[in-house]
């Protein structure tokens, strides 16, 4: 460090201190001098072999004394000394082998590189006087122009390449290099330049340019429309440092620079080049923050070489395109450019053209970011505003360098065309940010990565960012969250995202007054007139689903975030205990009281718009996500809302609730339950996996959030009043009457069991007729109990049926009864029906069991005695076990109340059959009649045990002659309903017809006959001598002396002579059947 630190110096000194001595005449220097010379050849000669050494401190020792060596203090490079060209030709020579190493992939070293350019732009700067020269003897292997070039190829080399891709901030150092390249004798004349310049690139043409042309016309016509990303990236930051070397030697008054005149007059190259490179897919921050600097530092040179930048902001302007918040002034419309088109070419004016923005190729979402600031500025009526706002949108760490800080600041790109500084931008824009805060906010949430990258710098540069951006939102609160939800619903699909992201994060931790405050309205009509809060929150949950079933997906992806935060501050809108501020703490008792009774009043508003709005509309919209995050938030209300909170819209969200059970049930587990009951190869009946899977199916309904919420909301019903209890009752018979599946019935049966239990009083209304909701609820548990095909859902309903029987009107629960005894009746033979027999039977035991309040009434006919229990003992002998199981538990449980009621007034006997024996007698009789076998077989059976249980026969005591008169009502009672069955018996037996049962009607009508046979009176004879007060009318069993061909009095049945061929004709049977 101190050889090379130390011979740099001299060589420094030594260079200046002649430079107007020997450079200019160096044929008459003394011997001296010329050995100096040689010397600082030497010198510079072996600073450029340690370039290349192996040791990196040594090598970047070498590079900063070449640095210190050919540096000046003026803004002209000082003559270079002919005496040097050979060593200086040698340094270049390893000057650019060193590039070349440091740049490739396998020595790729960003920091040695970084030192190499700065020293060739030295270098290159400094020889610019020698630029042409070329030895005239053949010792010297490398002539200064040659090199010159080859360095210069070697910088740009560098863009684009590997030690580029370790550390991005080199194109910088490019730039800085070419910049000096460029710029080293500003007034001198060049003999080759050109204004005419190829459209293609052309190597020969390139290197006879003067280094400023050089430079422009290699990057313009080479690297910017490079088709390596890197390389354009690259040139970006090349352009910047060219540009605004050339507005900073303006702005110090140089404007007559060759480099200065030539940048101006390539303006347009610049700007163009910048937008193009903006509207890159591909371009990186650096690559994009120097193109927003670049486009300052044009408009600064503009300005200083006397140009307005009127057409300079149009031409930028227009490029930037139409804003997604609608046009700048100066974008022309489709129709205007059209019309500018057919003027200048005589088109045709119909002739379909297509538009994609203001700069060919350039597509929406590259230049979103800048479409916005352009936006703002025209907005706010201050174009160059649009400028400030480049400058204030970049914040990488590239310009914070402390040799760059200086640089590219806004005072050195914009000089006097600056509007003010940061600061002052900042405070000029305060009063418009109601305007500008939206765009912003939508940009700083844009689907592309470049334009959310760039607009976030510009609104921490604007607002500060942090406590300071939230200060600024909630100061514009009510504007910026108006304008960002009708973006929300606008045409455009990226405003669409941004403002959905937008509105996720602002919205977070608002209050019920900061949204606009006012009552509750649950229905917006799109006026615009006084916007409350109630309305904004309608207009936020809609926006919200609009955005969840969106054609796009980014913009679905940002719903569901929306719909997150949304859900977020709707609980917590309606939750009054989180609404409670710390500062209420130094609050008076009486002050306190009142702002949480205040809090609470906010909390029911919140509570009932949102409630209102997602049952009514929420919970029915199209999008599975949408219903899904409107559950969510129901349960989320439900979870912290209180009773007086809920009241107002608690029977609408219980039947949402309901109806969410099966709604949001996939479809898939219908389809395998139905699939698993048809599918033969699995073990086990059909029934029964349908069974198992239903019952899986109701726990998992029944154990999830919809049902927990359900839940609470049924424990709030009886901290409510009485009206609103009420209403639940026809809510529940909408539910079942049009649920589309199974957990819906099964949860309100289950609401109907908890609500019969904890309110009773909800369910009595006046009235018995279908307009008393309670009767409607009745029948419609009924008739869902008899539909339902599983056995799960069924017991619920059956269940519920019970308990709300208990409550129901008397005549309503006798009706339902007796056509549900009716409709067991009707479901046999033909009609077979084993789902509806066994719902009838569900049925009557449900009331039974558990109304049995309801069994003391049987109305004016008495129907629990004479219909219900004769039924269920006809019921018991029911093939299905499952059926007869129930009837059993019917005749037990009702045949208990009915013997402890003591309602037999017209019967007597001791056990329940005797005492009903003329109900049963006449549903035997009705059974045995029926045009269906299996009700004939229920009879006989029926009839057998009757008989077998010595009900049909004599008292005890009549036979012994022992009576009182109580017995002498059961004999009477016992011998007329013996009489009739036994005549039904002897009917049945005569007809030839065999069928499945009929042993059993012989069996009885034997055993009756054998029981009263011992105590037959013999016709014509009294034995009122004996009985005082029989009568042989009724005995079933009367001995007719000399009758021996009667069967029945005057029939002469055993006197007919039937054949077999007759008998077999009227039995229509088979030979083998009546054998």
């Amino acid at each position: 460090h101190g050889a090379a630190f130390l011979g740099s110096s001299c060589l420094r000194a030594f260079r200046l201190g002649d430079a107007n001595g020997t450079a200019v005449d160096s044929h008459n220097v003394s011997p001296t001098i010329t050995k100096c010379w040689s010397v600082c050849s030497r010198i510079v000669n072996l600073l450029g072999k340690g370039l290349m050494h192996a040791d990196e401190v040594i090598g970047n020792a070498c590079a900063q004394g070449l640095v210190i060596s050919f540096s000046y203090d003026g803004h002209d490079a000082p003559i270079l000394n002919p005496f040097l060209y050979e060593g200086f030709a040698l340094a270049l020579n390893e000057l650019n082998s060193a590039l070349k190493k440091f740049n490739s992939i396998d020595h790729a070293d960003p920091t040695r590189a970084s030192t190499l350019i700065r020293a060739a732009g030295v270098l290159l700067a400094a020889s610019t006087s020698g630029a042409g020269s070329r030895s005239n003897t053949e010792d010297v292997s490398v002539d200064l122009g040659p090199a010159r070039l080859q360095c210069t190829e070697a910088l740009f080399s560098i863009l684009g390449g590997a030690a580029y891709r370790k550390d991005e901030e080199l194109s910088l150092a490019v730039g800085e290099a070419l910049a000096a390249y460029a710029d080293a004798f500003g007034n001198a004349k060049w003999s080759n330049e050109s204004e005419i310049w190829p459209d293609d690139y052309d190597e020969v043409f390139a290197f006879d340019l003067p280094p400023h042309q050089h430079v422009l016309y290699t990057l313009f016509q080479r690297e910017v429309t490079h088709t390596n990303p890197l390389k354009r990236n690259a040139s970006a930051a090349v352009l910047l440092a060219l540009v605004a070397h050339a507005s900073r030697q303006a702005n110090l008054g140089r404007m007559d620079r060759a480099m200065v005149k030539q940048v101006s007059k390539n303006i347009n190259l610049f700007q163009n080049s910048f937008i193009k490179l903006l509207s890159d897919p591909k371009s990186k921050q650096l690559s994009r923050e120097s193109c927003c600097r670049g486009l300052a530092a044009c408009r600064g040179l503009a300005h200083t070489l006397g140009d307005d930048g009127g057409i300079l902001n149009e031409r930028l302007l227009k490029a930037f395109g139409q804003t997604t918040y609608g046009g700048s002034a100066m974008i022309e419309t489709e129709s205007q450019a059209r019309e500018r088109r057919n003027e200048r070419d005589g088109a045709d004016a119909d002739f379909p053209e297509t538009e994609i923005g203001g700069a060919a190729g350039i597509t929406e979402s590259a230049l979103g970011a800048f479409r916005e600031m352009a936006a703002a500025a025209i907005s706010l009526g201050r174009p160059d505003t649009v400028y400030s706002l480049l400058i204030l949108s970049t914040s990488h760490s590239a310009w914070l360098a402390p040799g760059n800080r200086d640089k590219y600041n806004e005072r050195s790109l914009l000089g006097n065309a600056r509007a003010e500084n940061s600061v002052s931008v900042r405070n000029a824009l305060r009063p418009h940010l109601g305007k500008l805060v939206p765009r912003l906010l939508r940009a700083c949430n844009d689907p592309n990565k470049h334009t959310r990258e760039q607009m976030n710098s510009l609104w921490v540069a604007l607002t500060g960012g942090g406590a300071e951006s939230r200060a600024v939102i909630t100061q514009n609160f009510l504007s910026t969250i108006d304008a960002l939800i009708q973006d929300a619903v606008c045409s455009s699909w990226r405003a669409r995202a941004g403002a959905c992201s937008a509105i996720s994060d602002i919205i977070v931790g608002r209050s019920w007054d900061e949204l606009g405050g006012g009552g509750v309205v649950v229905d917006d009509d799109g006026e615009k007139m006084n916007t409350t809060a109630s309305i904004r929150l309608i207009r936020l949950w809609r926006s919200a689903l609009r955005a969840l079933d969106d054609v796009r997906l980014v913009v679905r992806e940002r719903g569901e975030v929306l719909g997150r935060s949304l859900r977020a501050l709707t609980i917590r809108l309606c939750d009054p205990s989180v609404l409670i501020s710390s500062d209420d703490t130094f609050l008076s008792d009486s002050d306190q009281m009142k702002k949480d009774r205040e809090i609470e009043v906010q909390a029911e508003y919140a509570a009932a718009v949102s409630l209102g709005w997602l049952v009514k509309y929420g919970l029915n919209a199209p999008c599975p996500e949408a219903t899904g995050i409107c559950i969510s938030c129901l349960l989320g209300i439900v979870d912290v809302s209180k009773p007086t909170t809920l009241q107002p819209v608690l029977a609408e969200l219980c039947y949402a609730l309901l109806m969410a059970m099966s709604g949001l049930e996939p479809a898939a587990l219908n389809y395998l339950q139905v699939r698993a009951a048809g599918d033969s190869n699995s073990g086990g009946s059909g029934n029964d996996r349908y069974d198992n899977l239903e019952r899986i199916r109701i726990q998992a309904a029944m154990s999830g959030p919809i049902a927990t919420a359900l839940n609470k909301c049924l424990e709030m019903v009886k901290h409510v009043d009485l009206e609103t209890q009420q209403k639940l009752v026809p809510v529940f018979d909408s539910s079942l009457r049009t649920g589309a599946g199974f957990a819906t019935r099964a949860a309100t049966a289950d609401a109907v069991s908890n609500l019969s239990n904890s309110c009773p009083s909800a369910f009595r209304f006046k009235g018995i007729s279908s307009v008393n909701p309670t009767v409607r609820l009745l029948r419609a548990l009924y008739y869902a109990s008899e539909r339902e095909r599983g056995i799960t859902a069924k017991d619920k309903m059956t269940h519920a049926l019970g308990n709300l029987a208990a409550l129901a009107p008397g005549s309503s629960v006798r009706q339902l009864v007796i056509k549900a005894c009716k409709r067991y009746c009707e479901s046999s033979g033909s009609n077979n029906d084993p789902s509806a027999r066994k719902a009838a039977a569900a049925t009557v035991r449900a009331i039974v069991v558990r109304s049995s309040n309801q069994l003391y009434d049987g109305g004016p006919n008495d129907i629990w005695r004479k219909k219900v229990l004769p039924v269920a003992f006809l019921g018991r002998h029911d093939e299905d076990t499952k059926v007869s199981t129930l009837w059993k538990d019917v005749w037990d449980e009702g045949g208990s109340i009915m013997s402890s009621s003591g309602r037999n007034d017209d019967t007597y006997g001791i056990t329940l059959q005797e005492n009903l024996l003329p109900f049963l007698e006449m549903a035997i009789i009705s059974a045995l009649r029926d045009m269906s076998w299996a009700r004939r077989r229920h009879a006989c059976s029926a009839l057998l045990e009757l008989s077998n249980s010595n009900i049909l026969a004599p008292t005890s005591r009549s036979i012994i002659g022992d009576e009182d008169e109580n017995d002498h009502d059961r004999f009477l009672q016992r011998a007329k309903s013996s009489s009739v069955l036994l005549r039904e018996c002897t009917r049945i037996i005569a007809r030839p017809r065999v069928w499945v049962g009929k042993a059993d009607t012989i069996k009885a009508g034997s055993i009756i006959a054998g029981k009263w046979c011992s105590i037959a009176p013999a016709k014509g004879t009294s034995i009122d001598s004996l009985h005082g007060y029989y009568h042989t009318e009724w005995f079933p069993i009367v001995l007719k002396i000399d009758s021996y061909d009667d069967l029945f009095d005057g029939d002469g049945w055993f006197a007919l002579n039937h054949s077999e061929a007759d008998y077999l004709q009227d039995a229509d049977c088979d030979v083998d059947e009546v054998k």
